[in-house]
């Protein structure tokens, strides 16, 4: 058994290793908990060497997220390289926060024991990657509250030390509604998800210095699939992080294709959908008449401070803030 270049092995599972044929010190990996995967020799000696400080604990653990959702998605890909490695680090990947993480308990559960109709021996020795938590330990003690609050069934064990043990487990009543709220969007994050074209020269700046700052003053944070860490099946990820998200903004102004599918797929899920396009070009050409009649804030770089208090003012009223 050897240990896992990620995770450390810090929990105490398994892990196997073999090199890659064709490669200078690189590595393929199968670790019970991160998953398989492949590493390049140098990304190893550059970053994931255990004597590589640099590399903090929540870092690690925010790789092993990424990575294992990749696994369990079913995407093979090459050998990550230093290269790849340093840019996923210098992103600032940030964990799911707690309350993410419980969702994530319930519908990993859900998911289980729908497919099954049996309930789980036991968790996965993976569950702190699979649903983004810093270990095992906090992960465990997660599915232990939510045991507590009667959202799962399960024969519980509380060893000390140790991360809390749980058998035949599956959801309650209360739980399967949580879980059937959550497959359908029901249950918002604190967050918004922007859909626009990517690498404008005016879109990218209005997001980062105006569109951003302006909704973190009602307590919301926006995200586009590039601040995802969770690299993955790109349209899963889509999903995802628009049935996660409180509301939708949607920039039309390049009448972008995937902007109008991302809106579409937000309005079937009921998700308040807030349309977005440069002043100019509405004026002129409309949008698609489908969605010019709905609300649409514009922009202009001339004036972009009634642009942010209307936005800001159109998402309250939305919101009902």
């Amino acid at each position: 058994m050897a240990k896992c270049i990620i995770c450390l092995s810090a929990d105490g599972h398994g892990c196997t290793t073999r090199d890659l044929v064709g490669g200078w010190d690189d590595k393929f990996f199968e670790c019970q908990v991160c998953g398989n995967f492949a590493v390049t020799g140098e990304a190893i000696d550059d970053w994931l060497a255990p004597a590589r400080r640099a590399v903090t604990p929540a870092q690690r653990a925010a790789l092993s997220h990424n990575v294992r959702l990749q696994f369990d998605a079913g995407r093979k890909r090459p050998a990550w390289t230093g290269e790849e490695i340093e840019k996923f680090f210098a992103s600032n990947p940030t964990l799911p926060n707690p309350i993410q993480q419980a969702t994530n308990i319930i519908r990993l559960i859900g998911n289980e024991v729908s497919a099954s109709g049996e309930p789980l021996r036991a968790m996965p020795v993976s569950l702190g990657a699979k649903i983004g938590s810093p270990n095992l330990i906090f992960a465990s003690s997660l599915a232990g509250e939510l045991v507590d609050l009667g959202r799962i069934s399960a024969i519980i064990a509380r060893p000390l030390p140790g991360p809390v043990q749980l058998r035949e487990v599956s959801l309650t009543l209360q739980g399967w509604e949580l879980y059937e709220q959550e497959r359908r969007g029901e249950l918002a994050g604190s967050y918004g998800f922007v859909a626009l074209k990517f690498g404008d020269s005016v879109l990218d700046p209005l997001l980062r210095n105006h569109i951003k700052p302006a909704v973190k003053t009602i307590g919301f944070d926006v995200v586009d699939l590039r601040d995802v860490s969770r690299a993955g099946v790109i349209d899963n990820l889509l999903r995802i992080q628009i049935r996660d998200a409180a509301f939708v903004l949607v920039d039309l102004t390049h009448e972008n294709a995937g902007a109008y599918w991302e809106a579409g797929y937000a309005e079937g899920l009921g998700k308040p959908v807030l349309y977005l396009c440069e002043k100019n070009k509405f004026d002129e050409k409309k949008t698609h008449f489908d969605t010019n009649h709905c609300t649409t804030v514009l922009w202009d770089l001339e004036d972009v401070e009634r642009f942010k208090a209307e936005l800001v003012a159109t998402l309250r009223r939305s919101l009902a803030i």
